[in-house]
């Protein structure tokens, strides 16, 4: 373990912690978090400091609505060893304290030492999700902007009604944790989104499904391509087999392409095989896998 290695909770109006978390995480920005609903970056952010440096943090994200805690992570490279062992401890203790009985944590396939780690404390495998990237140049989107169903974009004050469809969509998947109208309305803040980068499909006036995009994602490794992604895909339970999402997806890339997108990525879990073949019917293909892993808290779901 690294000399003077101490973990301590974010100080979230210092700007050389908020700079560390930043350069740690790629794309994150504290006064984001600050906002965030239900969050006390104080409480939840902690930071491991070696000789007076940060070199990892551990970020607790409660998901009270299905009782866990998701822990999200970055450390030097070939820390993990030594960093990640001592940022776990009290993040799972925040995570008990905050009420949650079981916490998962995420790290890309096949990173040994992060998962062997994870095994030395109790962790065990639970999910498996895949990264699918899409080069919008290989798929054909003439006609894609004219549904089959009415559609329109979304409109302020629409929170209530995208999060409503958001979790008749996703009620009971891996993972998903119900939505509020403030999670809904900050998710749509940091993303920085446009109205017209959240579609809406209707039936007699009530909103069947949605895709949510987002045009402003950072560029390709190398190639320097922009990239855009497919943030939520969804259809209500009574309108999937009626090729709706495929087309909302179809909708969604033509929307991207006319931001300039060139390469879309969106993720899907593995056990989802119905998704990955429409995925992959447009010509998506995996890039990347993620590994959840899984540590019960010891407390009795309600």
């Amino acid at each position: 373990m690294p000399d003077k290695l101490r973990v301590r909770n974010c100080r979230p109006r210092d700007k050389v912690d908020s700079a560390a978390y930043e350069r740690l995480k790629e794309g994150a920005v504290v006064s984001h978090l600050l906002r965030k609903p239900d969050y006390r970056v104080d409480k939840n952010l902690f930071l491991a400091e070696a000789n007076g440096v940060v070199v990892g943090f551990i970020n607790v994200l409660p998901e009270l609505g299905i009782n866990r805690a998701v822990l999200d992570y970055a450390v030097g490279p070939s820390q993990n060893k030594t960093i990640l062992p001592a940022l776990i401890k009290p993040a799972l203790e925040r995570a008990g304290e905050l009420g949650a009985s079981v916490a998962h944590i995420g790290i890309p396939w096949p990173e040994t030492e992060p998962a062997v780690v994870l095994a030395d404390l109790g962790f065990k495998p639970a999910r498996r999700f895949c990264d699918m990237q899409l080069n919008i140049s290989d798929v054909d989107l003439d006609g894609a902007d004219r549904l089959d169903w009415q559609h329109r974009c979304f409109e302020a004050g629409d929170e209530g009604l995208l999060s409503d469809i958001q979790n008749r969509c996703f009620a009971g998947a891996w993972g998903y944790n119900p939505n509020t109208v403030a999670d809904t309305a900050w998710q749509l803040e940091v993303k920085n989104n446009q109205p017209d980068d959240v579609i809406l499909s209707l039936d007699k006036g009530e909103i069947t499904g949605y895709c949510w995009t987002e045009s402003g994602c950072d560029r390709q490794p190398f190639t320097g391509q922009p990239k855009g992604r497919i943030y939520m895909l969804g259809v209500d339970g009574r309108y999937r087999g009626q090729g709706l999402g495929k087309q909302l997806l179809r909708l969604g890339l033509w929307h991207l392409k006319k931001q300039g997108c060139e390469l879309i990525d969106i993720t899907v879990d593995t056990q989802n095989t119905a998704a990955i073949a429409c995925y992959q019917s447009l010509g998506f293909r995996l890039c990347h896998e993620t590994v959840w892993y899984e540590k019960s808290l010891g407390r009795v779901q309600p």
